[in-house]
């Protein structure tokens, strides 16, 4: 049960932070179209699939979350909710609370950035198990803009507060890319690899999602 719990759990912060560590093209003027996202306030919504090693092919998550810039150039901040749950023999589900600061910089044409995040999770797993709990999750990465396409990779970490030998401990590598298809409006799309420590169960992840920028 404490596994299935810890796929949950790692799985919900993962998804509940799929809007972390966007980077932005701030000086955009009303009729232009910036490539990204910090500095701009925006919303999102997505649905997320996840393909657990030796274990379920069938993991999911919808998302939501919200942007809005708190240092113009310098910081953003938001909050998130996601529910997540796993089809299979080893049944379970998760909803995920939460909230994130990103920290970001211009340099030679991209923006790396930095994230950290602040959450609670409500975990059900088969045969009645489950636990209530607060989590944790950062992330690192870079930014590269191509006209109204950016492409962002990231490393990222989520756990909760428990000692380390039960705590999820999952590092994901990610790539994301996000359209610009209208100036308000993108559709992007990301796929990553989790690691959970201790755990043969690693998974390959995939999202796809919409943004609506005001």
């Amino acid at each position: 049960m404490k596994l299935t719990k810890k796929i949950i759990l790692a799985f919900g912060v993962l998804a509940t932070g799929a809007g972390y560590a966007q980077t932005a093209t701030s000086t955009a003027t009303p009729t232009t179209t910036g490539s990204g996202l910090l500095g701009h306030r925006y919303t999102e919504l997505s649905l997320g699939a996840e393909n657990i090693d030796h274990l379920s092919n069938h993991g999911y998550s919808v998302s939501a979350s919200a942007n809005n810039p708190l240092i113009p150039g310098v910081l953003d901040a938001g909050a998130t909710y996601s529910y997540s749950w796993i089809r299979g023999p080893f049944k379970g589900h998760a909803n995920t609370i939460g909230a994130y600061a990103t920290a970001y910089t211009p340099l030679a044409g991209v923006r790396p950035f930095a994230t950290a995040a602040l959450g609670y999770q409500w975990t059900s797993a088969r045969f009645g198990a489950g636990d209530d709990e607060a989590v944790w999750g950062a992330a690192i990465g870079v930014e590269i803009p191509a006209g109204v396409v950016t492409v962002t990779p990231r490393i990222s970490y989520a756990d909760d507060f428990e000692g380390s030998s039960r705590s999820s401990q999952a590092w994901t590598t990610s790539v994301e890319v996000n359209y610009w298809y209208s100036r308000t409006s993108a559709v992007y799309t990301s796929l990553g690899r989790t690691d959970i420590r201790r755990s043969p169960f690693d998974s390959w992840n995939w999202e796809i999602g919409l943004r609506a920028r005001f």
